[in-house]
């Protein structure tokens, strides 16, 4: 099958599923959807065993119990993440969220200089950036999906919440311009960068990490601001904006970048050690370390 029609064909069933559960209420669809990607990802198992690995590489004490336990969890959660972000209304779940540190991220913008956002996925991390779009002017790097119309959906989906959207493929200059007009430009610090990456540790373990948050941060003086989306027990989220990490102890060298990068990226770790059951376990994120670069 040739891949427009595969793709036409995913579409048209993606949006046949989106009118028909946008007729149920809220806490039915979160309920059905999550319980949809347990079901695909524990009996169907989809990239189960990607993740199991990966928290067991991370997480060798644990039981095989406790593994499973975490990966149930996950799965509910990347489904109730689906259901608030293409069934919901926008503005009824902001009414769900609460802050920490939002003085932070005031702090960093008064600045000028433009703010670098570093956040994982965590919790529900789209619904971060349609939170801060609401109140600051946010440019967010993505990544491009393998089916287009879907991709054109989502980022229709993101604009309509005044984000600012930059192909992850030719980022830089888009993030320089948006700094200079004192954006806060959201970058994903937690996938793996293969090639394109540094040699860090991530979690106890060799991995392939971006540079550009670090590179950037250090040629514009703009502020990085650590940032993550936890889901709580009772369904509402809290966004967590730490202070700020400022590049002025570090150097436009390769060792110095390397320094910067990885101490931005182990910033999240934390948070998954706390929360294992809200980070995106499904992802590679150590496969690439022997392509990285030392320095």
């Amino acid at each position: 099958m040739k891949k427009n029609t595969k793709n036409k064909i995913e579409y048209f069933f993606f949006m046949v599923f989106i009118k028909v559960f946008r007729i149920f209420p809220n806490s039915f669809t979160e309920c059905f959807i999550g319980k949809l990607f347990v079901l695909g990802g524990m009996v169907f198992k989809f990239r189960k065993k990607i993740a199991q690995n990966n928290l067991k590489m991370v997480f060798p004490e644990k039981t095989n119990n406790e593994i499973q336990i975490i990966l149930k969890k996950m799965y509910l959660n990347m489904g109730i993440t689906v259901a608030e972000i293409y069934l919901q209304d926008i503005h009824k779940l902001m009414n769900k969220v609460e802050t920490e540190g939002w003085e932070n991220i005031e702090r960093a913008v008064k600045m000028g200089k433009g703010v670098i956002l570093a956040t994982g996925h965590i919790g529900n991390w789209e619904l971060a950036g349609r939170y801060i779009a609401a109140n600051y002017k946010l440019a967010a790097v993505i990544k491009t999906q393998r089916n287009n119309l879907f991709d054109k959906y989502t980022n229709e989906l993101r604009g309509n919440c005044n984000i600012t959207l930059i192909n992850k493929k030719k980022a830089l200059k888009p993030i320089l311009q948006y700094l200079r007009e004192n954006y806060i430009v959201s970058i994903l610090t937690d996938q793996n960068a293969g090639k394109d990456g540094v040699l860090t540790d991530f979690l106890g373990h060799k991995a392939s990490t971006f540079v550009g948050a670090a590179k950037i941060s250090v040629k514009t003086s703009c502020p990085i601001l650590p940032a993550y989306s936890i889901r709580k027990d009772d369904g509402t989220h809290l966004f967590i904006f730490e202070e700020m990490i400022l590049p002025d102890d570090y150097e436009n060298t390769p060792a110095s970048i390397k320094d910067f990068t990885e101490f931005i990226s182990k910033n999240i770790e934390k948070y998954i050690i706390e929360y294992p059951s809200q980070w995106f376990w499904v992802h590679r994120r150590w496969r690439g370390y022997k392509k990285a670069r030392k320095t």
